[in-house]
């Protein structure tokens, strides 16, 4: 799998973004929830503060959400337009293997970023000083053995992690990469870079309308195709399941 960061210029580009700034203008906020306290009141814990707050969509304790937060004085804090994280994002984020936007880039620029990749994770395998490392570690291996690429990133002291797929298109006769990102001051981000010889287009999905309008005020300045949607339902490309460890193959 040859990647060309040529190709994925919109997506490094994307994933750039400061998210200090993001999150101030989009108010996303990431949370887990603690404990479930009937009545849609909530534990939950939120920037390493202990609050209740009311959720009129029934959560699941010990999950973690993206979502929008309002709050009135004297007022419970209200969640809206939750999203469960996925499994896969709780389950690689202590992993010490967490690469920069450049890392990133240099190694999408390489020749073989899966041999590259398989060779880093078999390094911290055979280093791996807890159960919980090792676990983390085997399951990048099995993203790898399901043909996908998933890179933990560490943005300015955020944890987000980026899934990319290569695939050949028989209908349209032409290569696309598909794409799943995880950020905690975006949400999920789902997509497809189609490739041609000629331009490259990207089509986005995005779980809220504030992302969407972030997104597009930051990408006019781009120079290929990108249409950004509503996705209410946005999946990694692949997720983790623990009851596949045993699967890997070395």
């Amino acid at each position: 799998m040859n990647f060309s960061i040529n190709s994925l210029s919109s997506l490094a580009k994307l994933i750039s973004a400061n998210p200090n700034e993001t999150s101030s203008l989009i108010k996303l906020v990431s949370l887990e929830v603690l404990k479930s306290l009937g009545d849609g009141k909530y534990t939950i814990l939120l920037e390493n503060k202990t609050l209740t707050a009311q959720s009129d969509k029934t959560l699941s304790e010990g999950s973690k959400y993206w979502s929008q937060l309002t709050q009135t004085k004297n007022e419970s804090p209200q969640l809206s337009h939750l999203m469960k994280m996925p499994q896969i994002l709780k389950n690689t984020q202590n992993t010490a293997l967490q690469y920069s936007l450049k890392e990133v880039q240099a190694l999408l620029n390489s020749k073989q970023p899966q041999t590259i990749m398989k060779q880093n994770l078999l390094e911290q395998l055979s280093t791996a000083g807890t159960k919980e490392e090792f676990s983390n570690i085997s399951t990048l291996l099995l993203s790898l053995q399901n043909h996908t690429l998933t890179i933990p990133l560490r943005l300015q002291n955020y944890y987000s992690l980026l899934q990319i797929k290569k695939r050949y298109n028989n209908k349209s006769k032409k290569t696309q990469i598909n794409f799943y990102a995880a950020l905690e001051f975006l949400g999920p981000i789902s997509g497809v870079v189609v490739l041609d010889e000629t331009k490259v287009s990207v089509n986005l999905n995005v779980a809220f309308m504030k992302t969407k309008n972030y997104l597009e005020d930051d990408m006019k300045n781009f120079s290929h195709n990108i249409n950004i949607s509503i996705l209410n339902n946005i999946e990694p490309l692949y997720n983790a399941n623990t009851n596949s460890l045993l699967d890997i193959v070395i």
